[in-house]
């Protein structure tokens, strides 16, 4: 099994005090929760309580390959999970790719004669 505890964030120490079982849970919690956020475009609605467990010390790719890691372990076996993360990080690359084409493309250069008709 993967060393996930690197994505939770106890500045506290307070999962020390839980048995092993609790903090399993929470882990577990905080996965679930956070593949729930994602698939549901990050609307925090989605959550009835105002306390939920979320991953934590990742960046906005990263997190998809923790989820499909602990997800696709054999304990698990979540595939459609994996694949619907998996969709979901290709369609987001592929936007970032497009915006970064995009960047500067429209925009427009005034040139001096342009600054004579504004006058």
């Amino acid at each position: 099994m993967n060393d996930y505890n690197k994505y939770f964030f106890d500045p506290e120490g307070d999962l020390n005090d839980l048995s092993e079982e609790e903090r399993q849970t929470i882990k577990q919690q905080s996965m679930l929760n956070t593949y729930k956020l994602i698939v549901n475009n990050y609307d925090f609605d989605i959550f009835p309580n105002r306390l939920f467990w979320l991953l934590t010390d990742y960046d906005a790719l990263t997190v998809f390959d923790i989820l499909i890691d602990y997800f696709a372990d054999l304990e698990r076996e979540e595939y459609e999970k994996c694949a619907e993360l998996k969709n979901i990080k290709e369609k987001l690359i592929k936007n970032r790719s497009v915006r970064t084409a995009k960047k500067g493309k429209f925009t427009y250069t005034i040139t001096s004669d342009d600054e004579k008709d504004l006058k």
